[in-house]
């Protein structure tokens, strides 16, 4: 098992070995010589179709004119990801720590801040559609992993622990993000929140693991194989599932005019739910099972489901991203890994560093106002955040039977929320519940919270070395 450029797992079970250096290299042809120009082809059309009639544009603003901006771009993207990716592994960091960092980098709050000129000319307002587009196409691939990822986690020995262990790890969080709401609403709460979805949507907001990023930890560290390992997958898998569908609810009732579209809006999530469960579950079981060993079928017949699943979704009024989980759920686990680490590698490659830079643009420290009442505010949402998801999860682990060093390894796991944390953010903030001061600030905690967990874990086995060490000498 590997890590991904993205945080996530490789799914495979072979040995890296039993691959060919052909088709390694066949691969990286193909990226080169289809996926980039069909994706500087996708942002061109998307350009054209977008501007105006031709005959009424001024000379020198055409979409064409933005051509070279838009290709400098997606290159100063893509290499900044994976630059700032490997600066973060180098020093102990999951990769997507740094590429959070690199988003933030080449947004207002440092690159705009020191070269403007420059900000301005690699994202120019008619480039930055086209930017947003392939972040949506890599969220999508992103929550369709996560669902076959949450799918194939196995409950065996461990599934009681587990769900008490997850629930601890969602109420307390979720408690302590609807206190924060009841004292930042008046404040910080975006256009279109009222009292009880901003209070709803900081709870879950707090609530979530990212599983891809909590898998990469595992695995660097050498833990994916061990009791804890597999405890802490268990339980991010149970408490993302909760949370996603309490954001799904939040996200039906936001901005509707009256209940009667909110009540509309959710009946029909959990109709498309049922008959996803019920009826295109073993529909597309039967269908991959009829094309084994057809893969290029097979893939195209899993995208354009994936693709129809999230336009249902965002049709019905929530957001496209719960499509591509329930799609990624429903799935049948096990003979798509290969399918599945195909979508993962070129989504993790070449499309997630644009969600990134995304959250980067609209994170903009200067304007928000850098103040004392911005640092106080994270400081508090920060502790809160850790607090709340260390402090349940740990004692309930203790009284399951887990040492008090694994109990709070536990917590200490599940603090990591990274990308899906943004995913969420992002989310609000499009919904309106969220002002941009207070998005800086829970971007902020996303990336704080995963950075702290590498070194508090490496800080826990020193501790538990050491009274080892000095309970022994006592002896």
């Amino acid at each position: 098992m590997t890590p991904t450029p993205t945080g996530t797992v490789d799914l495979d079970p072979r040995p890296s070995g039993s691959q060919t250096p052909r088709r390694g290299k066949g691969t990286l042809t193909y990226v080169l010589t289809a996926v980039l120009p069909a994706l500087a082809a996708l942002g061109l059309l998307v350009m054209l179709g977008t501007s105006t009639d031709s005959a009424r544009t001024p000379p020198g603003s055409g979409p064409l004119d933005h051509s070279v901006q838009l290709f400098a771009a997606i290159a100063v993207v893509i290499l900044a990801a994976r630059l700032f990716g490997r600066l973060a592994r180098s020093v102990g960091q999951p990769p997507v720590v740094g590429e959070i960092f690199a988003g933030l980098c080449l947004g207002p709050s440092v690159l705009g801040a020191l070269l403007p000129g420059a900000s301005a000319w690699l994202f120019p307002t008619e480039v930055r559609p086209v930017l947003q587009g392939l972040a949506d196409l890599g969220l999508i691939a992103l929550m369709f992993v996560v669902g076959q990822e949450t799918k194939q986690t196995s409950f065996r020995g461990q599934g009681g622990a587990a769900v008490t262990i997850a629930h601890a790890g969602i109420a307390g969080p979720f408690l302590g993000g609807a206190l924060l709401a009841s004292l930042l609403y008046r404040d910080w709460a975006g256009p279109q929140a009222s009292p009880v979805v901003f209070a709803m949507f900081l709870g879950s907001a707090l609530s979530i693991t990212a599983f891809p990023v909590l898998a990469r930890i595992l695995v660097e560290r050498n833990m994916f194989r061990t009791p804890l390992g597999r405890l802490s997958m268990l339980c991010a898998a149970i408490a993302d599932v909760v949370a996603w569908c309490l954001i799904a609810a939040m996200t039906a009732v936001a901005g509707r005019d009256t209940p009667a579209r909110a009540v509309l809006t959710v009946t029909l999530v959990i109709v498309y739910g049922v008959a996803m469960t019920w009826l295109v579950r073993p529909w597309l079981a039967r269908v991959l099972t009829a094309l084994e060993g057809r893969a290029e079928i097979r893939l195209l017949v899993l995208l354009a489901g994936l693709l129809a699943s999230s336009a249902v979704t965002s049709a019905i009024g929530i957001h496209a991203i719960f499509g591509a989980f329930l799609y990624g759920l429903c799935c049948p686990a096990g003979s798509l890994t290969r399918l599945t680490e195909r979508i993962n590698s070129v989504s993790g490659l070449l499309l997630l560093p644009f969600f990134f830079v995304g959250t980067g643009l609209r994170t903009d420290v200067w304007r928000s106002g850098f103040d004392a009442s911005l640092v106080g505010v994270t400081a508090l949402v920060v502790a809160v955040a850790m607090l709340g998801k260390l402090a349940g999860p740990m004692l309930m682990a203790r009284s399951t039977g887990l040492s008090w060093p694994d109990s709070a390894s536990l917590g200490v796991l599940l603090n990591a929320r990274g990308l899906t944390e943004l995913v969420v953010l992002n989310l609000g903030l499009a919904l309106g519940l969220l002002s941009e001061r207070l998005f800086v600030v829970l971007v902020a905690m996303a990336l704080v919270t995963t950075a702290a967990t590498a070194p508090l874990l490496s800080l826990l086995g020193r501790l538990t070395a050491r009274q080892r060490d000095g309970g022994a000498r006592r002896l």
